[in-house]
């Protein structure tokens, strides 16, 4: 799977932010942009989701040949993307159970029905080795989360979605192996 950047320009409230990027990315590399503030990393990650405040004003972002631009959000999740935010939101009312189960549910081939007990026993298994207390599951998403935690969750969604492309924003976790149920599908 490829992600292909060719000369993006994105503007945010009528200023430019990113001038021409272009970039190149395989499923199974792992990239790092880096620099100051304001040097349009967070715009990138928002564009790639697409993000209604930013407009695109040049080029062009293709997944496996297709025009990501045309993708509604919801889309560009389903064809394999994952953004983890700087400051993810608080949900209440919503568990983190039932936000997993229904991201689950919705990537599973129409006519499929999920395996709540498998399933329920994979989330498990990730929150153990993420060292997040099970006791979560039954919590308001981030709600009262500290930053740590959320950040945590946030991973968890990650290695439970599978995406082929995991964008991490503001967020530089290492893992010295991971098992390989938990790396993406080829």
């Amino acid at each position: 799977m490829t992600l292909v950047i060719k000369d993006l320009r994105v503007n945010i409230e009528n200023k430019e932010i990113l001038k021409g990027l272009n970039l190149s990315l395989s499923t199974g590399e792992t990239h790092a942009i880096m620099g100051p503030n304001g040097t349009g990393k967070s715009t990138l990650a928002n564009v790639l989701m697409g993000h209604p405040d930013y407009e695109v004003t040049g080029g062009t972002i293709e997944l496996d040949g297709k025009n990501l631009l045309e993708m509604e959000p919801h889309q560009r999740s389903l064809a394999g993307i994952f953004l983890s935010f700087q400051y993810p939101v608080e949900i209440p009312g919503l568990t983190v159970g039932k936000f997993l189960k229904r991201a689950a549910e919705v990537r599973l081939p129409q006519g499929e029905r999920l395996n709540v007990g498998q399933y329920l026993k994979e989330i498990r298994e990730t929150l153990d080795f993420l060292e997040i207390d099970r006791g979560f599951i039954n919590r308001y998403l981030n709600e009262g989360f500290s930053g740590g935690e959320k950040k945590r969750m946030e991973m968890a969604q990650m290695l439970l979605m599978k995406p082929r492309f995991a964008i991490l924003d503001e967020q530089i976790p290492v893992w010295i192996s991971m098992p390989s149920r938990w790396l993406p599908r080829a």
